[in-house]
């Protein structure tokens, strides 16, 4: 199994025991190479935050997944790169808005997960991320073998 990057990625994971090609996916950040029916969409902690809480950023995302729908991706997944607690931590200085709270955050997350069916998996760092981007990736790989099997 090959895995694809986004070319835009800029902090490119490093997966063990996997070639990785760089490549212009149309939408989200990793794929298997020559998949046009699913990728993931990787995050770190400030770029998720930022994503949610300013609501021309959480537009974008939302066009993002439609995007994503309309190419026929049967699941949506977010992989973040840091643990749910870490919001509680997190700076929050840099917003103008006071109402950009952890549980703002929360509430958007709850947001993406109920409403829009998005799978946000919280891996604790890069590695983390990389494994579980890897995980997801194997899965549909296998999905796509078995399809073509039938």
């Amino acid at each position: 199994m090959i895995l694809a990057c986004d070319s835009r990625e800029q902090r490119v994971l490093q997966f063990e025991g996997h070639e990785t090609v760089r490549v212009g996916l149309p939408v989200f950040d990793y794929a298997i190479h020559l998949d046009s029916g699913f990728a993931v969409e990787r995050k770190s902690l400030p770029d998720f935050i930022s994503s949610v809480a300013l609501q021309k950023n959480f537009s974008r995302e939302l066009r993002k997944l439609k995007r994503a729908r309309a190419a026929g991706f049967p699941r949506l997944f977010y992989v973040i790169e840091a643990n749910r607690e870490d919001i509680e931590c997190f700076d929050f200085s840099r917003f103008k808005h006071r109402r950009v709270t952890p549980q703002f955050i929360y509430r958007q997350l709850s947001i993406l997960e109920y409403v829009h069916g998005v799978h946000c998996l919280f891996s604790g760092d890069a590695l983390g991320a990389a494994r579980d981007v890897a995980c997801i990736l194997k899965r549909r790989f296998e999905d796509l073998k078995a399809q073509e099997g039938e």
